[in-house]
């Protein structure tokens, strides 16, 4: 890119970041949304209002926490549980414990810890035995995910994605961060930056994730870059741009 058209587009992110015309994305009911909603706290993915014995042994798992002063590496190990979850080797081990009729609920629980160790917390390794005796073992990957979602909501944080066409300085950033908190209405922003060349100027913003640890379906967002402006231009003359 030369010199002249990489400033240009630098200015437009600059510009854009003060600004912050807020256009929601397609499909979108509107551009803002209570924190309840862009924070989300949906148990199990099911975009239902959290309730029932997930939600409740996901509180259970918060004050013990609490009561042992432990709540930094309760929530360190609840994300180290929830992202093994996605692995399938540890998925197979998994399956081979719950699996043996041999065992008990309490030795499958600890079976089950002896593979997620090394846990940084006293209480996550008492707390999946407790699971056990209840009989709850199998819902440890939904109670970690409502964990990692209270954690958010409870902290008043909501996880932004902000996609730019070069990367964005620092002070950009925090005008964008600055921005965000009056947007989406809790007391922080973590903001995730990333780039994409591809949009060629400007930057996209995405919140309000169903899954705010992976980032994983977006509920809410805007996209001031220029590749969506030179499209909405293309359309207005009847011409389609490439993806």
């Amino acid at each position: 890119m030369a010199r002249g058209a990489c400033g240009a587009a630098l200015a437009v992110v600059a510009l854009a970041a003060w600004n912050l015309a807020f256009t929601p994305f397609a499909g979108q009911r509107g551009a803002t949304a209570p924190r309840s909603s862009l924070t989300q706290r949906r148990a199990d993915a099911s975009m239902l209002r959290p309730y029932g014995p997930v939600v409740t042994y996901g509180q259970a798992l918060m004050d013990a926490a609490k009561e042992k002063g432990e709540q930094v590496a309760v929530t360190e190990d609840a994300l180290k549980i929830k992202k093994m979850f996605y692995d399938e080797d540890f998925l197979g081990k998994l399956v081979k414990i719950q699996n043996k009729p041999e065992y008990t609920n309490v030795e499958k629980a600890q079976q089950t810890v002896e593979l997620l160790k090394p846990l940084k917390s006293t209480v996550m390794p008492k707390f999946i035995v407790f699971l056990a005796k209840k009989r709850r073992l199998k819902g440890l990957k939904v109670i970690m995910f409502e964990y990692a979602q209270s954690m958010y909501f409870q902290q008043s944080i909501t996880p932004v994605k902000v996609t730019s066409a070069q990367r964005l300085s620092e002070g950009q950033l925090e005008k964008i961060k600055e921005k965000m908190k009056g947007k989406v209405g809790t007391t922080d922003v973590k903001l995730v930056p990333e780039v994409d060349p591809t949009l060629i100027g400007g930057f996209t913003l995405e919140w309000g994730y169903t899954d705010p640890v992976n980032l994983y379906a977006p509920t809410h967002g805007v996209d001031m870059s220029l590749k969506q402006i030179l499209s909405k231009r293309a359309l207005r003359k009847g011409v389609v741009m490439a993806a």
